[in-house]
């Protein structure tokens, strides 16, 4: 059916109304009555040409908006029940993990407790190990400076040693003395 076949079909059954409806009530009134439903007949009869007017020459745009509306409705509730699935589907994995959070912490303190212990463990080993080195060390360094000291001191001794039998022989070895002694040794220097 055609734009304009629709436009005189609508015509006609409004006018089928009109004359169907007003008419048997304008002619059950009084002898004056009829007169005044004229100007109510020609309102109506106006009102039919403007509705007719309107629905040819904005029905078709008027059935895309609402049908497109229709369309863009059912896609939003859809799109809406969707996204509410997953909004709960989310909140569920929430919920869930919220349930879980005072198992994780309970959990996690737990392994806290046996880290630090573990660390108190490692450190105290850590520390002896390190006193044990350090003590070594002290030692080592103490043998050497004791070495150190003996052989010093040793040399010291020495040195005083040939300090005071200088000064001795000096003292008291005379001339004669001495070419005596060297005398004496003079036939192993020889050999």
């Amino acid at each position: 059916m055609t734009q304009r076949s629709r436009f005189f079909s609508a015509l006609a059954t409004m006018l089928f109304i009109v004359v169907t409806f007003v008419a048997p009530l304008a002619a059950s009134d009084e002898a004056g009555a009829p007169q005044s439903w004229a100007p109510t007949i020609a309102r109506i009869v106006n009102f039919a040409i403007l509705a007719g007017g309107l629905y040819y020459f904005a029905g078709a745009t008027v059935r895309d908006y609402f049908k497109t509306r229709s369309e863009t409705i059912r896609r939003d509730l859809t799109n809406a029940k969707t996204l509410r699935s997953d909004a709960e589907q989310q909140l569920g994995i929430v919920r869930a993990r919220l349930a879980k959070l005072p198992g994780e912490l309970a959990d996690m303190r737990q392994r806290g407790e046996a880290e630090l212990a573990d660390e108190k463990v490692r450190l105290a080993a850590a520390t002896s190990a390190e006193r044990t080195r350090v003590q070594e060390q002290a030692r080592r360094e103490i043998d050497l400076a004791s070495r150190l000291a003996r052989r010093d001191l040793m040399a010291h001794s020495v040195e005083l040693s040939m300090r005071l039998a200088r000064t001795r022989i000096e003292r008291d070895i005379t001339a004669d003395d001495q070419a005596r002694l060297i005398d004496a040794y003079k036939p192993e220097v020889r050999q």
